[in-house]
């Protein structure tokens, strides 16, 4: 199963992200979960890259890198954010992970979990 829109952690506070944290790590002892990041956008707030960035580096603790798929959730999210400018702002927050890790994030997570034979 897959959970989308990175569990909507739509409340920023203190509080709303220690209850978003505690949801997802209920969701993630389940070994067949799997989580779609995507939709970082705050409702009447511009996109924010550290805001994003701090939720995107929360989920992939949570879950593992390798449970974790990316997706742009395009058009909805171009309300808040360009597609080019949040591919390359994700692209920078993982910047610092293996290859590996970021290539299963953008593509061979997805491919796994959708049985998407790549090599055809």
């Amino acid at each position: 199963m897959v959970l989308n829109h990175t569990g909507f952690p739509w409340d920023r506070s203190a509080e709303g992200l220690t209850a978003w944290r505690t949801a997802m790590e209920a969701i993630a002892r389940q070994p067949n979960m799997h989580l779609k990041i995507s939709e970082f956008g705050l409702r009447d707030l511009p996109w924010n890259y550290d805001s994003n960035r701090a939720i995107m580096r929360d989920a992939l603790a949570i879950f593992g890198v390798e449970r974790c798929i990316f997706a742009t959730n395009f058009p909805v999210a171009g309300l808040r954010v360009s597609y080019d400018p949040l591919v390359r702002a994700v692209a920078r927050m993982v910047s610092d992970l293996p290859a590996a890790a970021r290539d299963g994030l953008f593509w061979r997570n997805a491919a796994r979990f959708y049985r998407i034979d790549i090599e055809a």
